[in-house]
């Protein structure tokens, strides 16, 4: 597995952020990579938890929300440039309209969750999004690439960027040496289309009882979806 940094997206001695390059494009959709920039972790930090709203409701509960998106963005602060590879933006013709997060084996060591990224919002809902952090499996086997998530702002939605970030996605593993690539998705998500289209499969299912899938995500049920690479 290639973990070796290929671009640069920390601030520059100046001050100044590298401009980070554009990876792919399709139509008025284009891919680059995220930056440590406060515009581009604030809209991380919106269109993830927007994405993902009802699962972080039901850990926490909606006063919360501004918290989780306040949380995400603390995430995104301070990394190593390794991390930003990590993170593609979607731009619809120059404006940020969906996201895709991407995880390899051994990134949870390198990029450890922190403590004090998470705003204070009382010990109820820390533990809800504990809960929800251990219910979603994030475990990524050596030669394999899991989409760790993939969102779209409400209103560019239908225009074809979901699928643009699923290409980039796969560009990008294929470019670390991976075979396949892999998700989670509830099955009640209607993405699970798209995954099918873009020749995702079903692989299994993940099903808790009351204390666990459903305490951490209120779902009942996710399922894994693979595709091989060629």
């Amino acid at each position: 597995m290639d973990n070796t940094a290929v671009t640069t997206q920390q601030p520059s001695p100046a001050g100044g952020q590298t401009p980070p390059k554009q990876l792919h494009s399709s139509g008025p959709v284009s891919v680059r990579n995220a930056t440590e920039s406060t515009e581009d972790r604030e809209f991380l930090g919106r269109v993830v938890i927007d994405g993902f709203e009802g699962k972080y409701i039901h850990a926490t509960n909606r006063e919360s929300l501004p918290a989780m998106q306040t949380m995400f963005a603390n995430h995104m602060r301070g990394r190593p440039p390794l991390f930003y590879e990590r993170h593609f933006i979607a731009e619809y013709n120059g404006e940020k309209a969906g996201a895709i997060v991407l995880r390899y084996h051994g990134d949870s060591e390198l990029f450890p969750g922190r403590e004090e990224d998470l705003p204070p919002v009382g010990c109820c809902n820390t533990c809800g999004i504990i809960l929800l952090e251990m219910a979603v499996p994030t475990d990524t086997p050596p030669g394999k690439c899991l989409i760790d998530m993939i969102c779209v702002d409400t209103k560019f939605r239908g225009k074809g960027i979901g699928k643009v970030l699923l290409d980039m996605a796969e560009m990008d593993a294929k470019k670390r040496g991976c075979k396949e690539i892999f998700l989670w998705v509830a099955s009640t998500n209607r993405a699970k289309h798209l995954y099918e289209r873009q020749g995702y499969n079903y692989k299994n299912k993940r099903t808790l009882c009351c204390c666990g899938m459903w305490c951490g995500t209120g779902e009942r049920e996710i399922v894994r979806m693979e595709k091989v690479l060629e």
